[in-house]
């Protein structure tokens, strides 16, 4: 029997591998975006690889913190006085008719820096267990409303409303298409890992993402019967995680890696999935913070794609012209020029 040729063995592992292919229900996408979604999936399918996704305004509409916040303020649960003392970093502004919330004050943080805020608000569910914080979520979803907020707004005391999450159909068909046809999903975004998990890893919102493979924001967990202190992280790094086992520790204000938010989630991208081998697939929908993954992680040179959400134009206008700066330099420096290259867009109506 003649020997087959290295090439030859290449080219029917390939066909094998698209042939084993299924074809993604993607029906909440635009036809041209499904399209071009299901041309990189078969093209990667049981190959080893892996997607990464954001969360808030990604992976699903509103953001999941800045709804919880409120939600828990607005019944008692989170308060100045269960505040964590290291978190107030600057004083609250009162005034004779107003006490601040600790919405506004987050607020207030942000108009310093989103890098101070960010963190910030992850860490501001401290003294909460997780076993509570899932029990608030799951009422917060089910209920579905818009949370009233009080916050400052310049010299004036304003009032508004901030929505939870609603979940993107499209994001959840792509989610169990990518996972049905063997590419790896993960999640990076720049929540409290252990909120986010609570969404996104639970079967009834249906994304079904793996436990182990949503990464975000991580602070110390502590034991409340022994004091021990821990993360999901370092457990799923030492082969010792339990999420059920994990429900009872409660959250501390002290922040470790990863810190996932702007150049953070690329840099948790090659030390917490992969040093070398990039993802076949990343969305997000904030330049600042999901720009670095996107235009450095994604691998175009194996027909990688990115996925933008483009909830506002304005946004829209910062990605476009950070990527076609990204492809100048490239190309000035004599690099493959990748930057502006294979870009999915789609507002978040045509998902929902």
């Amino acid at each position: 029997m003649p020997k087959l040729s290295r090439r030859l063995l290449s080219a029917l592992a390939a066909s094998l591998c698209m042939s084993f292919a299924h074809a993604a229900d993607l029906s909440h996408w635009p036809a041209d975006s499904a399209k071009a979604l299901n041309a990189m999936i078969a093209a990667h399918a049981h190959r080893g690889d892996y997607a990464v996704f954001d969360a808030d305004n990604t992976t699903y509409r509103y953001d999941l913190e800045e709804s919880l916040l409120p939600y828990l303020e607005n019944r008692g649960v989170l308060t100045r006085d269960t505040l964590d003392p290291s978190l107030k970093l600057i004083p609250f502004k009162d005034a004779a008719d107003y006490k601040e919330s600790l919405t506004s004050y987050y607020y207030r943080l942000c108009e310093i820096d989103d890098l101070v805020c960010y963190p910030w608000i992850a860490q501001a569910f401290a003294g909460q267990s997780l076993a509570d914080l899932k029990r608030h979520v799951d009422a917060m979803l089910a209920d579905g409303k818009p949370i009233p907020i009080r916050y400052w707004q310049g010299d004036k005391v304003v009032d508004g409303t901030v929505n939870p999450p609603r979940f993107f159909r499209g994001m959840q068909e792509l989610y169990n298409a990518l996972r049905e046809n063997g590419i790896e999903v993960y999640v990076m975004t720049a929540a409290h890992e252990e909120l986010a998990r609570l969404v996104l890893s639970d079967p009834k919102y249906g994304y079904n993402v793996k436990p182990q493979n949503v990464i975000g924001v991580t602070t110390l967990l502590r034991n409340p019967a022994t004091g021990a202190l821990t993360t999901s992280r370092l457990q799923i790094k030492a082969g010792k995680y339990d999420e059920a086992a994990n429900r009872s520790l409660v959250i501390t204000p002290f922040l470790m890696n990863p810190m996932t938010w702007y150049e953070g989630k690329l840099g948790s991208i090659v030390g917490w999935i992969d040093q070398w081998k990039k993802p076949v697939l990343v969305a997000g929908d904030t330049p600042t913070s999901d720009g670095y993954m996107l235009l450095n992680a994604t691998d175009i040179a194996r027909g990688g794609v990115r996925v933008w959400v483009n909830k506002k134009d304005k946004q829209m206008a910062q990605i476009r012209a950070w990527s076609d700066e990204s492809a100048a330099q490239q190309k000035s420096l004599g690099l493959p020029v990748t930057a502006d290259k294979n870009w999915i867009v789609v507002k978040p109506d045509a998902i929902q």
